[in-house]
């Protein structure tokens, strides 16, 4: 039975009023001059340096250049530095309220309406995961997350500033939404709408945007916000039916920002359009879990445990976090994202182009600091499961240990069914090292080419030439995830005809702090297990000697390899430094290995 948790919150509502945002507009002195003075110098300082000029124009040429050349980066810096221009720009305007800002803020939105398209060359493609076309078709917009995101900016720019834009530009802006992001809504539909497989963050992402610019635009008629408001709930109700009522994401930590976290953005507009009250909403159990989950996956400072496409430097907590805490009451949540805002500023660093995202956080900001300044403390719990996804998670003291099941074909997934995270502190010591900067093989059949999508590159054991494939079937069986012993079998994941047995089971020693992994393998080809550091270990006589642990092999030990990894992709780099280790050991049959600390 499908999930109808939103469209229970609406069940009889006649009518949805245009949504106005009123809090957010520059006439709300209140807000903008409660901000303290280092917000106000922060927010001028990056304006100042906001600027509009030719550079800016985007030319056919430079959205071929993905078709041409796989690169992604040189068409989205562009791209992406407009909308944050104009956000930063429209942010000063509102604390500045002098219409100092005004001339420039009007370039920034007349270069960004005079695209031929909103669309990412990335993502121009009418049907998911299939190769692009390398000109934008005009009279068909496609709806991906960042023609949305480019409406919801232009639409709450004309909110805050109305009455001090040229009313011309107003009107264009209010024009183009209707033309690019409203009729395609309502008249065609986009995989991430649902009945086309199984969605992603792009459901709420695209969603959260789509309502902001379309029921706020009074170009839009309220027979037009009625469908808008069915097909949003619709795609929002079959998102959440496509998590497990533990909330765990598949798409991993990363992705909770622009999944679980935009999913709380949508709801806010959808009650504010039918003035219901969503307490109900935000009581649900799966709403609640699913909220809790980045608190869940939590490490130390900004790291959090990272399988699938995500850095393990996943974004700290921010307003948006907050707020979404406290609507579902989680104390804890509430109070560490407080203390990211104190720590790390109020800026969406993970989105710094989205206007809707600095409302909410300045909109917010004094209570969060409110909250910052108060003492509190939360114990973790020492044992987590998330069943649907497979992660399980094991805590004592200042030690993070995780082992991922699940199958290979989760959104954005890696080959790394089993796997394995530790963690000391905020030490990585066995790790996942993540993905690699976009590119147009990243999301194409050679995506299981790249190394950080192989088995062979995540913490398992691997029988070359046989790793583990991609698809749902390559899954772990027979689960058994409890307080200190996890067993999977992973024999499934490896190619059939290669008649491979793996059982691969952990113990955690609480007492002793030790972890100790059983490798349970029957197969004609030799196995070879891969272990992925941070730092570089010295092999003994069967033990790998890292600075801050040990890997003492038990039995099955028959030698073993260091492999350096040059890191030099830069979104790499902003996780790891310039150097990662592979450890490849050789094993003469099953295994056990145990894990101790230094």
């Amino acid at each position: 039975m499908r999930s109808s948790i939103v469209e229970s919150a609406l069940l009889g509502i006649k009518g949805v009023k245009k949504v106005e945002f009123s809090s957010f507009s520059h006439n709300n002195r209140a807000l903008w001059d409660s901000l303290d003075c280092f917000i106000k110098q922060d927010i001028r300082k990056r304006a100042e340096e906001c600027h509009f000029s030719e550079k800016d124009a985007i030319s056919l040429s430079l959205f071929r250049d993905f078709r041409k050349t796989g690169n992604r980066k040189r068409f989205e810096d562009v791209y992406f530095d407009k909308r944050k221009k104009l956000s930063d720009l429209v942010i000063a305007e509102c604390v500045e309220n002098s219409g100092s800002y005004i001339p420039e803020i009007e370039e920034g939105i007349w270069s960004i309406i005079s695209e031929p398209s909103w669309v990412l060359p990335a993502h121009n493609s009418y049907i998911r995961d299939t190769p692009q076309l390398s000109t934008p078709l005009l009279c068909r917009p496609i709806l991906d997350l960042f023609a949305c995101e480019t409406a919801e900016i232009l639409a709450l720019t004309a909110l805050a500033l109305e009455d001090s834009l040229d009313e011309v530009i107003v009107e264009d802006i209010y024009s183009e939404i209707r033309e690019r992001i409203t009729i395609p809504y309502i008249t065609d539909h986009f995989w991430w709408m649902g009945g086309d497989g199984g969605l992603n963050n792009w459901s709420s992402w695209c969603t959260q945007n789509i309502l902001i610019a379309t029921l706020s635009n009074p170009l839009t008629t309220e027979k037009e916000r009625m469908k808008i408001v069915k097909t949003a709930v619709n795609t929002l109700d079959l998102f959440l039916e496509s998590y497990g009522e533990d909330g765990g994401c598949e798409e991993g930590a990363g992705y909770y920002h622009a999944a679980a976290l935009t999913l709380f953005g949508s709801l806010l507009v959808l009650e504010k359009a039918s003035s219901r009250d969503f307490s109900s909403v935000y009581r649900n159990s799966k709403i609640r879990n699913m909220a809790s989950y980045i608190e869940d996956v939590f490490i130390a400072d900004d790291l959090y445990l990272n399988y699938a496409d995500c850095s393990p430097k996943a974004g700290t907590l921010t307003c948006r976090e907050y707020l979404f805490a406290r609507a579902t009451g989680n104390e804890a949540m509430a109070h560490r994202a407080a203390l990211d805002v104190a720590r790390y500023g109020w800026r969406e660093d993970d989105a710094p182009y989205n206007l809707f995202y600095k409302f909410l956080a300045l909109s917010a900001y004094n209570d969060v600091m409110m909250e910052a300044g108060t003492v509190k403390t939360f114990e973790r719990p020492s044992f987590k499961v998330f069943s649907k996804t497979g992660l399980a998670i094991w805590r004592k003291g200042d030690i993070t240990f995780s082992l991922k099941g699940g199958n290979n074909a989760e959104g954005h997934n890696h080959n790394d069914v089993g796997s394995i995270i530790l963690y000391k502190g905020s030490k990585p010591l066995l790790i996942d090292i993540g993905v690699e900067t976009y590119t147009e093989k990243t999301f194409s059949p050679e995506r299981y080419s790249l190394k950080p999508m192989r088995s062979s590159y995540h913490n398992l054991v691997n029988f070359p030439p046989y790793e583990e494939m991609a698809g749902a079937e390559y899954m772990a069986r027979d689960a058994v995830m409890e307080e200190s012993y996890l067993s999977l079998d992973l024999s499934h994941c490896y190619a059939r005809e290669s008649g491979i047995s793996y059982v691969r089971k952990a113990y955690f020693d609480r007492e002793k702090e030790e972890i100790a992994v059983e490798e349970i393998i029957s197969s004609d080809i030799p196995p070879v297990l891969s272990l992925m550091s941070q730092e570089e270990p010295r092999i003994e006589a069967g033990v790998l000697n890292y600075p801050s642990f040990t890997v003492s092999f038990q039995k099955g030990f028959s030698g073993a390899s260091v492999e350096v990894i040059k890191v030099d992709d830069q979104r790499l780099r902003k996780a790891w430094p310039e150097r990662l280790f592979r450890t490849l050991v050789s094993l003469d049959g099953s295994a056990r290995w145990v894990i101790g600390f230094k």
